[in-house]
């Protein structure tokens, strides 16, 4: 979908945007066989809007960032909940949890986050919305051949 759609979401009052994914994954590994772990806002950083010039941000400094743990980030530990403003999970479409409800246009990924691996992957070559990644993949390689 247009960018310009999800920045028209943008609500200034909020430090960052998210979609707010209620998700706990069965599996017990992710992607590359790496272990699986439950944790609050699961996925929530996987897409995000950073209101920059929100004062509760000022504490993301270089410095903060590379000492911090993944789970302070990931988790938006600095933050309250009503500092973190929604978007609709379309534009964070986990790719084996979200569903498409038929005849609903709503539902349709604007952004597919392939949750266990894409289709860039043998594995996953025929995962669901495969289809859309490897049309963009092929629109990309012969714009690439038009300029060379």
């Amino acid at each position: 979908a247009d960018v310009a759609d999800l920045v028209a979401l943008i609500d200034d009052r909020f430090a960052v945007m998210c979609v707010h994914h209620d998700y706990a994954p069965k599996e017990t590994t992710k992607m590359d066989g790496a272990v699986q772990t439950v944790y609050p806002r699961k996925n929530w950083s996987s897409m995000v809007l950073y209101n920059c010039g929100h004062r509760k941000n000022r504490i993301l400094t270089p410095e903060i960032v590379s000492s911090e743990t993944g789970a302070f980030l990931h988790r938006f530990r600095w933050l309250e909940d009503e500092e973190i403003g929604s978007v609709p999970f379309v534009w964070n479409f986990l790719v084996g949890h979200n569903r498409v409800v038929e005849n609903d246009p709503s539902t349709f990924p604007k952004a597919i986050h392939y949750t266990m691996g894409g289709p860039w992957f043998e594995k996953y070559k025929d995962c669901e919305f495969a289809d859309l990644w490897l049309n963009e993949l092929e629109e990309c390689e012969k714009e690439k051949k038009g300029q060379d």
